[in-house]
């Protein structure tokens, strides 16, 4: 990475015409990270409107943050690519900006890895903005568990799954984590290659989780880590941010499992949205495009425009 900084933890975040979220979020960072780590946080402000990037440059601390401005919206994957190319770190922290951190999460996840040698991967526990739990990490997405659900599975294979909404007090090994939250080994993460940045939106966890396994490391929730998590700071759920969900699911699933398998899966999401379609023609909409394919030509990434500023 050439003359990157070197440090121990960059935590990285983008922005996108959430500019009150990306305040927030970089305050409850500096309240709650302990001063001797020597950490930075990367913001990359994903083509914002330009009222909003101005807001988080008001952001003083100069030491500690670092501003870089796209003048295309890069996605999450670009996005984060960007940022990671800013600095070296022994551990990379992406984390949502629509995201508060309950305690001193970057302390916690570097001591764990610090001691886990096999961890590549791992997540705080996520916390609602009520304060409720919220399911912090997910299971890998093979047929069975689309066809039967982990419910049934769970009966069949015990032990396999793990309860996603259980309040956990020890570290345990999982499939998958949320996106909203990745804490990773920076040699690990340098060694798969980082975020594919095919993706544009969606399904980037599931991409780096199966990554890190295959490198031969596991993924953890560790949640003595606490997090508090807004959600939808800055996507709004329309019929164009549905279509990408599945673009960037189909995408997956052929990588990580193959031609037939992705078939086999795009026949049972059609059959999943189609019913659904009795009253409402977004869903017969989508459905045909579940089944047509999903092509990843008609991604959001496709259609993005260059800011003049």
């Amino acid at each position: 990475m050439g003359d990157a900084e070197e440090i121990d933890v960059a935590v990285i975040l983008i922005n996108y015409n959430s500019s009150e979220y990306t305040i927030k979020c970089v305050e409850s960072i500096q309240q709650q990270t302990a001063a001797e780590i020597n950490y930075r946080i990367i913001i990359v402000d994903n083509a914002s409107e330009f009222d909003d990037y101005e807001k988080i440059m008001a952001i003083d601390d100069y030491d500690r943050v670092k501003i870089i401005r796209s003048k295309v919206n890069l996605g999450f994957s670009a996005g984060n690519m960007l940022g990671v190319q800013q600095v070296n770190a022994k551990y990379y922290f992406f984390l949502n900006n629509d995201c508060v951190l309950l305690n001193d999460c970057i302390s916690v996840l570097s001591a764990f890895l610090d001691q886990t040698e096999n961890a590549g991967l791992c997540s705080p526990q996520m916390y609602s903005k009520d304060g409720d739990l919220v399911g912090s990490f997910d299971y890998f997405p093979g047929l069975a568990t689309k066809v039967f659900g982990t419910k049934s599975l769970k009966i069949v294979r015990r032990g396999r799954f793990n309860e996603r909404k259980a309040k956990y007090k020890e570290p345990i090994k999982v499939d998958v984590i949320s996106g909203s939250q990745m804490f990773v080994r920076g040699s690990v993460f340098r060694r798969i290659g980082g975020f594919d940045t095919t993706f544009f939106l969606y399904c980037e966890e599931e991409d780096i989780s199966f990554r890190v396994r295959n490198a031969k490391y596991d993924t953890y929730l560790v949640p003595a880590a606490k997090n508090m998590h807004f959600g939808g700071g800055s996507t709004k759920r329309d019929y164009a941010i549905r279509k990408e969900y599945y673009i960037s699911f189909l995408y997956m699933y052929r990588k990580q499992y193959g031609y037939i398998a992705m078939e086999l899966m795009k026949i049972i999401l059609f059959v999943k949205v189609i019913r659904k379609s009795v009253s409402s023609i977004e869903n017969l909409k989508l459905a045909l495009f579940i089944l047509g394919g999903a092509n990843i030509k008609y991604s959001l990434k496709h259609s993005q425009i260059i800011h003049d500023k």
